[in-house]
């Protein structure tokens, strides 16, 4: 797979199918309209395509940064996998922002990307304040050889959609917010140096720093893997303001089954698997890491 980055003014130099939409999470309904995109373009026997953006586009439109789901990085995974060739990256920038529906088609899509088929989901928009919509585009198919549109994929009825997945996340839904994933819920962080209480307990945990802004899920605990320089491991983890002991912003304390590696400095990715149970204030020291010792035992014989 191909990671072109690419501005206004990029000319491709291969014939493609592109897949058009914000590939947030790149979940199931992504999936399916991507995966149409690559059986439309083997059968033109050409190249099929992603258009996506460093950044997720409504941060340069709304204040403040937007929880993602996926890292970009993750994301080249996964696209790699389904089986894109090309991933054009592109920044949303006002210029792109302020371009006509028909400049987005024409000028940017068919002659500079040299695009011959698009598949979009059935509430795409585009162009000068999304003025740019499906039915525009079905009206000026001329320019492609191919337009095709996926209709709303919904889970319990209702649609899936990134906004849905976040949800999901926020409210602890870890294993709906995983089938729609068709994957694990992903944090990703750097292991760093804390307090070492749970060590001195008999049960040192993995303190992960993330290394952007992700959805975080319900605080409390949660049955994860944690994949340590390639390799994966069962993990009892903890997320949120550790009650208990101190309020100081959130933690994320993963307790690794059967490992002692010194892993400070580590790059890691977690996993999340299960809800277990919600955040706690205990009484003592006691009573915490006798619930941890319940939490721990149900990771193991999971």
């Amino acid at each position: 797979m191909k990671i072109i980055e690419i501005d206004l003014n990029y000319e491709a130099e291969e014939e493609s199918v592109i897949a058009l939409g914000n590939f947030d999470g790149v979940h199931r309904g992504h999936i399916e309209l991507i995966s149409k995109a690559i059986e439309n373009a083997k059968k033109l026997n050409i190249k099929s395509s992603l258009l996506l953006f460093n950044e997720h586009t409504d941060n340069l439109v709304k204040v403040g940064k937007k929880d993602i789901i996926t890292t970009n990085k993750t994301k080249f995974e996964i696209l790699e996998n389904l089986g894109v060739d090309i991933i054009y990256l592109i920044n949303f920038t006002r210029e792109f922002m302020s371009y006509s529906p028909i400049k987005f088609l024409d000028d940017f899509l068919a002659k500079n990307l040299k695009i011959r088929g698009v598949v979009v989901g059935y509430d795409y928009t585009y162009g000068y304040k999304k003025s740019g919509d499906v039915k525009f585009l079905k009206e000026n198919k001329n320019l492609f050889e191919s337009v095709e549109v996926i209709e709303q994929i919904s889970y319990n009825g209702e649609k899936i959609s990134s906004s849905l997945i976040r949800n999901l996340i926020e409210d602890g839904n870890i294993k709906d917010a995983n089938f729609l994933l068709s994957r694990p819920y992903k944090l990703i962080g750097k292991i760093i140096h804390a307090k070492g209480l749970g060590k001195k307990m008999g049960y040192p945990t993995a303190n992960l720093e993330l290394i952007d802004n992700f959805v975080i899920p319900k605080f409390g605990v949660y049955d994860t893997d944690i994949i340590i320089k390639g390799k994966k491991y069962r993990a009892s983890t903890n997320i949120g303001t550790n009650p208990t002991v101190e309020h100081d912003g959130i933690k994320i304390e993963a307790h690794i089954l059967d490992f002692n590696e010194d892993i400070y400095g580590e790059i890691v990715e977690l996993e999340l698997l299960d809800f277990v149970r919600p955040e706690l204030k205990f009484n003592n020291l006691e009573e915490l890491f006798g619930q941890i010792a319940k939490d721990v035992l149900l990771t193991r014989n999971r």
